[in-house]
């Protein structure tokens, strides 16, 4: 029966001690940026200061009673109580974030992913527009030097953006301004859909996993996506301004500013300030994980012992039995 109580105890702290692994562990997952391994390691080492301090405490525990608690094991019950403030600090992070944050990061991180939407949607109605005219412009030009052969509009088509060959250009009489038009188009748009491909497979594409990661609140991703919302927005403005560049006629790129202010997701003191978590709920939590956990001590039965207290008799003796 002593052994089936014991297993009991047991699996009960075990329990609570894997409830604290948890809750600990998502608190360094915000903590150290969404490093899972740090986080896997530094929670684990902790269950494992837990599990011991909690057997150190067991096995002293009648050397504490019978001295009143003036022990140096006391050592071990100071070292528990540093370990439930660690993860009360940890915990009360977790659940700041959760209850107090959750729905302001959702809404940041969906502006910046929008916006990088945007500025591929900006891209194809602007490549779109400026084909239209380069063609437009091209064939105007073509149709006005095979009608004039202005050495002027000779000068204009040899250069940028048109950059028709010379020797096409040698009789003006003989050109197929349509022909000439579609060589030179023809190719520019071709490079244009291939940008726009592009960006669908990679850029739109990338959006809806980043946004994917927000909307189902997948924590093990969620500070990692949310500190390079940033970066993605400036990289995707670089690149596609690196196309804007390549167009043909409107190369004026993109200007954009947004707020890069973030939520501190890693300093609990800094989100503390913004974000004043609510005390009591956590520590109440954390109180009775710890209680639970605790369990094993409080049920470990120590030695019973008899004193002998003399009485105004000196051939009596009082007995006094003390079972703890």
């Amino acid at each position: 029966m002593k052994q089936h109580n014991f297993l009991f105890v047991d699996i009960i702290s075990s329990i609570f001690l894997l409830v604290m692994l948890i809750g600990n562990f998502m608190g360094l997952v915000y903590i150290t940026e969404g490093n899972l391994v740090i986080s896997i390691l530094a929670s684990m080492f902790l269950i494992v200061c837990y599990y011991f301090v909690v057997q150190l405490l067991k096995k002293n525990k009648e050397l504490m009673i019978r001295n009143n608690f003036i022990h140096y094991s006391l050592i071990f019950g100071a070292f528990f109580i540093m370990l439930g403030f660690i993860s009360f600090y940890l915990m009360s992070h977790s659940i700041n974030i959760e209850y107090n944050c959750k729905e302001q990061i959702k809404k940041e991180a969906t502006t910046k992913i929008k916006l990088v939407d945007s500025l591929v949607a900006v891209y194809k109605r602007k490549s779109s527009e400026d084909m239209l005219n380069f063609e437009a412009e091209l064939k105007t030009k073509l149709t006005a030097y095979k009608s004039t052969g202005s050495i002027n509009i000779k000068n204009d088509l040899i250069k940028d953006p048109y950059k028709v060959d010379a020797t096409i250009l040698a009789n003006s009489a003989y050109i197929d301004v349509r022909q000439v038009a579609g060589a030179k188009v023809t190719p520019c748009h071709l490079k244009i859909q291939k940008n726009k491909k592009n960006m669908d497979s990679t850029i739109i594409l990338n959006s809806k996993k980043y946004q994917s990661v927000f909307d189902n609140w997948k924590r093990l991703s969620i500070v990692s996506t949310y500190t390079k919302l940033n970066q993605y927005v400036d990289e995707n403005l670089v690149l596609i301004n690196t196309k804007i560049a390549e167009l043909p006629l409107d190369k004026t790129p993109i200007l954009i500013s947004f707020d890069k202010t973030q939520i501190p997701l890693n300093s609990p003191s800094k989100l503390n300030k913004i974000y004043p978590p609510k005390i009591a709920f956590p520590f109440i939590i954390i109180l009775m994980i710890h209680l639970f956990i605790l369990i094993p001590f409080f049920t470990e039965k120590i030695r019973t012992y008899t004193t002998f207290t003399n009485t105004e008799d000196p051939k009596k003796k009082q007995k006094t039995t003390i079972e703890i």
